[in-house]
């Protein structure tokens, strides 16, 4: 690939069949931890410890809530969980993991996870205090803000953008874009919805004018009994054109592979349950012949 390519990886799922499927390495693989407590949030070794160095050379991208459910942004914002953000910089230098890329509060924007800013000048200053804390143990680290597409404005109202933190507590800026809310049916609805305010095109345009690097730590299908455009291999093109023409700002794309009923059935192996789009993907981002590549 021309550059960091991967997927999901929390385990049990088997970073190892992903590399044997598309005969090529997984340049990163996205975690998520267990996000119940903050002894889990903050101290807990898993999923890190499966990624040490020795046993996986690739990038590791960890996404992190701001607070467990017990947790708010206010709480945040005055320093009461300094100490966990620091601990969780040292839990990341302990697993040989001090320069992960760290998606910190991801999709902020949607409704489904309780970090979304109530105050977004409040929930900024908790940003600020976090990633300060982070880099304090772990100042190789790489802080991700990370923006869900088709969700222009936030649950309370203000632009997703009036979110930015700043430059200084930002490396990449990211989306995480499924084919949904609306559907890619034709190149033009992919046009339509990347460039919205809060689509992939903008973003990746947001990082370039912010001198940031880019990425999309989770793209993928989404099962068309969910608002999704099914087996859709036209936007597994775009997406791979998206990403050749931002791959100078480009820090890693993953897709979301995932069978699991309740979510968004992207599944492309184990069980294949988009196989043409899995034909395309292969056939893109998969390994190819130096003669094929250099065509």
């Amino acid at each position: 690939m021309r550059w960091p390519s991967g997927a999901n990886a929390n385990p049990p799922l088997d970073i190892r069949a992903w590399e044997a499927w598309t005969s090529r390495p997984a340049d990163v693989a996205v975690v998520f931890t267990t996000r119940n407590n903050w002894e889990n949030i903050a101290f807990n070794d898993w999923p890190m410890s499966d990624f040490r160095p020795e046993s996986y050379s690739g990038l590791l991208s960890v996404a992190q809530p701001l607070f467990p459910k017990t947790g708010n942004e206010n709480a945040c914002a005055r320093g009461d969980y300094d100490a966990y953000w620091a601990g969780f910089g040292q839990t990341l230098a302990r697993n040989g993991r001090p320069d992960a890329i760290v998606r910190l509060g991801w999709e902020f924007n949607g409704d489904w996870f309780w970090w979304y800013p109530r105050d977004t000048g409040t929930w900024k200053a908790c940003f600020a205090r976090a990633v300060t804390q982070i880099r304090s143990t772990a100042p190789a680290v790489r802080i991700d803000f990370n923006v869900s597409a088709h969700r222009d404005r936030m649950p309370n109202g203000d632009d997703v953008w009036a979110a930015y933190p700043g430059d200084e507590y930002v490396d990449i800026v990211s989306s995480d874009a499924y084919d949904s809310y609306p559907p890619s049916r034709t190149r033009e609805d992919f046009d339509q919805q990347c460039a919205m305010q809060s689509g992939a095109c903008t973003v990746a345009w947001f990082a370039r004018t912010h001198g940031k690097q880019f990425a999309v730590p989770e793209w993928g299908l989404v099962r068309a009994d969910d608002h999704g455009g099914g087996d859709n291999p036209l936007y597994v093109e775009k997406m791979y054109d998206l990403f050749g023409r931002n791959q100078d700002i480009l820090a890693y794309e993953a897709y979301f592979s995932t069978a699991d009923p309740r979510n968004v059935r992207s599944s492309l192996i184990n069980p294949p349950l988009n196989p043409v789009a899995a034909q395309k993907y292969l056939e893109l981002f998969g390994a190819r012949p130096a003669a094929a590549a250099n065509r």
